[in-house]
């Protein structure tokens, strides 16, 4: 049996980001990235099961990354107020946004085609179990917590983008003016 090579993964998944960006995630193809990579497309198969299965990939990829920016042990460390922690968690999504706006970018790409399921969340039960508590302490809306996730995410993806499409600088809004836009959507 062949072993898989994980530097043709890595090839295949930032060439189909390449697509995605580009062109956007509809757009996306194993005949596209085959011909970009100057491969067999059934060489991409020996790698994915099929299109989906390379999506949910690239999806975990990119949230792995934001993953490893972050402490995540410190969203859950209750010995930190519950609103430093919930302030921790939108500042590691703010650095990680304003660092690699593209990445935000494939990940809503992909959510935006439904084929995440159960696979949606995963990954992310440390921040969903924060912000329980922080509904839970009546510190955050009553709400559902993907409406919060989301808040989130939206906001921060499109500063983001703002600023990587040049329509101001990084230095115009401050983390904290920023923050407060997002605390003053999830917050009681």
């Amino acid at each position: 049996m062949k072993k898989k090579d994980d530097s043709k993964i890595t090839k295949i998944l930032d060439s189909a980001v390449t697509i995605i960006l580009a062109e956007g995630v509809a757009a996306l193809s194993t005949t596209k990235i085959a011909k970009m990579m100057g491969i067999a497309q059934s060489n991409i198969y020996l790698y994915f099961k099929n299109k989906d299965d390379l999506l949910k990939n690239i999806y975990h990829r990119e949230f792995e990354r934001i993953r490893q920016i972050s402490d995540l042990e410190k969203l859950n460390d209750r010995t930190i107020l519950v609103n430093e922690r919930i302030d921790y968690y939108i500042h590691s999504v703010f650095d990680y946004a304003i660092a690699y706006p593209n990445s935000l970018t494939v990940i809503e790409q992909i959510k935006s085609l439904n084929i995440l399921e159960d696979d949606l969340y995963s990954g992310n039960e440390q921040v969903i179990q924060l912000l329980n508590e922080g509904i839970q302490k009546g510190y955050l809306k009553d709400v559902p917590i993907n409406l919060h996730m989301v808040t989130v995410f939206n906001i921060l993806h499109r500063h983001a983008l703002n600023i990587n499409q040049g329509l101001y600088s990084k230095q115009k809004y401050s983390y904290q003016i920023i923050s407060k836009m997002i605390l003053d959507s999830i917050c009681q």
